[in-house]
């Protein structure tokens, strides 16, 4: 596998995301307990961006329709629940959901060297 020179370590901080371009994606870098995690800059609902989403407590929340993914994993924690920041009652999530299934996020293997971040592409 080939690394990708994608950041300086210092830009990568602590629960704030960092969009950069890797192979022709675009990767938000962030650091979830000290720990860098790189994950594709795109909900897997319906492809929007994540990088405008809150992160909290190295969650990721996607500013659209609410879906929330583990940072460091990837693992979907909750799946379509909000429109436009507006919580969605239960019974309409599958609706607003389009019949897709919870979907993990592609997550990238992301290593610290000289004061750079590199991606494995």
């Amino acid at each position: 596998m080939a690394e990708i020179d994608v950041a300086n370590v210092a830009d990568v901080r602590e629960g704030a995301a960092l969009t950069v371009r890797a192979a022709g994606r675009s990767i938000v870098l962030t650091r979830v307990a000290g720990t860098l995690c790189a994950v594709e800059n795109r909900c897997p609902h319906l492809g929007l961006p994540l990088a405008r989403g809150r992160i909290v407590d190295g969650v990721i929340r996607c500013p659209f329709r609410g879906s929330s993914f583990d940072l460091c994993s990837g693992a979907n924690l909750d799946w379509v629940n909000a429109v436009a920041g507006l919580p969605l009652p239960q019974w309409s999530r599958r609706i607003v959901a389009l019949g897709r299934e919870p979907m993990p996020l592609q997550t990238f293997v992301a290593r610290e060297r000289d004061g750079r971040v590199y991606l494995e592409a």
